[in-house]
């Protein structure tokens, strides 16, 4: 939980610079390019990682990986992190800004179990109904999963709506249970 708090101030004071410069999409396409690298060159997060490795040297290898691709605000916000020895934070710092950059955009993101392969007609039915109850441009994302048995269960923030067969089950269970036989 502490690390999501502090990855989320960095998160915060970069999505502001990005916001009062409007170059949201700009720099969050750069950041997703150093995330992607990183996770993509073989032992480049573990060096960035490691706390006996002076600042510098990783600055430099920043600068060595990324130099022209990144604009002179990202690479500065990167080597800033270096400095204050957050490179494990920066993940968490991406996902942070993402979730930031999608609020300004009036979009919310959402997941969608089901048991079976959903037809997509239905999801974009279903994005347009939650779209329209929530105000926003909802995007679902479908994972299947047949431990469900069968129906589905959404999760958006922290709201869940469980019509899973797999739940039904259980709440009969549950008033089996507590029933009284008379």
């Amino acid at each position: 939980m502490l690390n999501k708090s502090v990855a989320r101030r960095y998160a915060e004071a970069f999505f502001s610079i990005a916001r009062e410069a409007d170059k949201i999409d700009a720099y969050q396409a750069e950041l997703e390019k150093v995330i992607t690298s990183i996770a993509e060159v073989e032992g480049m997060k573990e060096y960035l990682d490691h706390l006996l490795i002076p600042a510098r040297e990783k600055k430099d290898l920043v600068q060595k990986v990324f130099g022209t691709q990144l604009s002179e605000m990202t690479m500065n916000f990167l080597f800033m992190i270096i400095d204050k020895r957050r490179e494990s934070y920066l993940e968490t710092i991406y996902r942070e800004f993402v979730e930031m950059a999608d609020e300004s955009r009036n979009i919310k993101k959402a997941e969608l179990y089901a048991a079976r392969e959903v037809p997509q007609q239905e999801l974009v039915a279903l994005e347009e109904r939650l779209s329209a109850s929530t105000g926003k441009k909802v995007i679902l994302k479908l994972t299947v999963d047949p431990a469900l048995l069968g129906g589905a269960k959404i999760r958006m923030g922290d709201q869940i709506v469980d019509g899973t067969a797999a739940k039904k089950l259980q709440m009969l269970k549950e008033k089996l249970k507590n029933a009284k036989i008379s």
